[in-house]
């Protein structure tokens, strides 16, 4: 068999994106891969970790471990750094002395939105919440430490799996529920699927641990940006119902978390690199919708 492949926090949205990505590889493509849930595997049990990883002895990791709650980070900062600092320097350094490459994702809330244009690669980081903060130590982490390896800034993750946005926003569509939604925060909505899909391909690809021999730091989010106000209105285009929606500031939204106002990312760089992007967020949009109806119409029909 080909190198073993490693995924942990497989049972989160981006983990169970590449799950099923993986999952329609041809037999032996697909048996490199080990997906480890968080329910098997706690990665802030440093001990638990390294009998994983000796287990496994991978040839390339993916960290799809975060902790993502946004809100959750600023009342617990210590757990968010637990798990989005220390986890990928602990990864980190083994990939070093195992010669293994690691795939991590970090997060558009690295900045603080003052830029007003898409993000770049070399624009200056500043984070405004815990959650940014803790996302930009485990970065600074992984290239100061610097094994073979990639960091994929994402933007506005959602997919039909999980608690997200965009699923959360669709059900209250479908139930007819008026809707206030922000308007002057500004991104790059990325869905979790077509994110997961390239990552396979890069990792199932010759050459992943030479091309990335020292760690990179690449952007890679859906094409253009919109608010979430825009995503909203966006998505009624898809749906029959019709509903109240009404925009509203991130003042007037009740939250003790301070987000970036704009924090849309470019991700030219991936493109003239690697020759790989993602499509307009409409498109992908439109993609992630058909596929969350596809599994309510099979759910509809086994009840």
């Amino acid at each position: 068999m080909s190198e073993p492949i490693l995924v942990l926090g497989a049972s989160g949205q981006l983990g169970q994106a590449l799950q099923t990505e993986a999952m329609a590889l041809p037999m032996m493509q697909r048996q490199r891969f080990s997906f480890i849930p968080r329910a098997a595997l706690d990665v802030t049990d440093q001990t638990a970790l390294g009998r994983c990883l000796r287990q496994h002895d991978p040839a390339i990791i993916i960290n799809a471990c975060g902790y993502t709650a946004v809100e959750q980070a600023e009342q617990h900062p210590a757990q968010a750094y637990q798990v989005n600092q220390q986890l990928v320097t602990v990864l980190s350094h083994y990939a070093k002395a195992t010669g293994a490459a690691l795939l991590h994702f970090s997060t558009d809330y690295v900045f603080n939105g003052v830029k007003q244009q898409p993000y770049t690669e070399t624009d200056s980081t500043a984070p405004l919440n815990h959650y940014g903060k803790s996302k930009l130590a485990g970065e600074q982490a992984m290239l100061s430490i610097a094994p073979a390896g990639l960091i994929l800034r994402t933007s506005w993750l959602y997919s039909e799996f999980g608690h997200n946005f965009v699923r959360s926003i669709w059900q209250k569509i479908q139930r007819g529920e008026p809707l206030k939604v922000v308007v002057d925060q500004i991104g790059s909505p990325t869905y979790a699927r077509e994110l997961a899909a390239l990552c396979i391909r890069l990792v199932t690809a010759e050459r992943f641990a030479s091309r990335f021999a020292t760690t990179q730091l690449l952007h890679c989010a859906g094409q253009g940006f919109c608010s979430w106000y825009q995503l909203t209105q966006e998505m009624l285009k898809h749906s029959i119902r019709q509903i109240n929606l009404s925009a509203v500031s991130s003042q007037q939204w009740p939250s003790n978390v301070v987000r970036p106002a704009y924090s849309a990312l470019s991700s030219q760089q991936l493109q003239q690199q690697l020759g790989f992007s993602l499509p307009p967020w409409q498109q992908s949009l439109a993609n992630c919708l058909q596929q969350i109806k596809a599994v309510h119409n099979v759910k509809g029909h086994s009840e």
